[in-house]
């Protein structure tokens, strides 16, 4: 009797091995998800412009954005810019003030803004060997470039330009780019946006 209770499973065992592989499946799911919906955010800026000075802005003279379809996707290129531009605008206006840029009242502005919608089809491919070099020491010749892998996708791209209103040139330029999921509501995309901007933003260098 005493060697049959050895044999017999521990249901406790068991229960902490059902919970510990339930959470791995949880966290892997979410780090899915996350990685999924990261939005690639980068800035450029003329370093020897004096952001420090700039109180002001104004939306650019010929329209505050413009939104471009890079491929036939059935979508209504007006409608869609009608329905982003209030989204766009209003989270740039937020994100400037928080920068301590405020819109022009009267008054010539020190920037004009702009930003443009791009949509698009995009490519993710990896090549045998590309994370590995050749190293001749360890007797590792280069690898033929064989596509290993190939993920064509569609991408939305929200670049976003600040100019001197004075000499009428670029002087901050953001991005930022993710892969579109039509399943997501337009409460998730307009949040999404609104997200990219405030991100975008933060790269400003200008005196808060």
């Amino acid at each position: 009797m005493p060697e049959s209770r050895l044999l017999m499973p521990n249901n406790n065992a068991i229960l902490r091995s059902i919970r510990c592989a339930s959470t791995l499946l949880i966290c892997a799911a979410l780090a899915a998800e996350l990685g999924a919906a990261k939005i690639k955010v980068k800035a450029e800026y003329d370093k020897a412009f004096d952001f420090k000075s700039v109180r002001t802005y104004a939306w650019h003279p010929s329209g505050a954005g413009k939104l471009k379809m890079l491929q036939a996707s059935g979508d209504n290129a007006e409608e869609l810019h009608a329905r982003l531009d209030p989204i766009i605008v209003n989270a740039v206006e937020q994100g400037l003030a928080g920068r301590g840029v405020m819109k022009a009242a009267g008054a010539p502005p020190d920037l004009n803004v702009s930003y443009y919608v791009l949509v698009g089809p995009n490519i993710n491919a990896q090549t045998v060997g590309q994370f590995v070099g050749s190293l001749p020491v360890w007797g590792l010749a280069p690898f033929a470039p064989s596509t290993q892998s190939l993920e064509i996708y569609e991408q939305g791209t929200l670049i976003l330009d600040v100019a001197s209103a004075k000499a009428d040139s670029v002087i901050w330029r953001g991005s930022a780019n993710a892969e579109i999921d039509r399943q997501n509501s337009d409460e998730v995309r307009d949040a999404r946006i609104r997200d990219a901007v405030q991100d975008m933003l933060k790269k400003l260098p200008t005196k808060r």
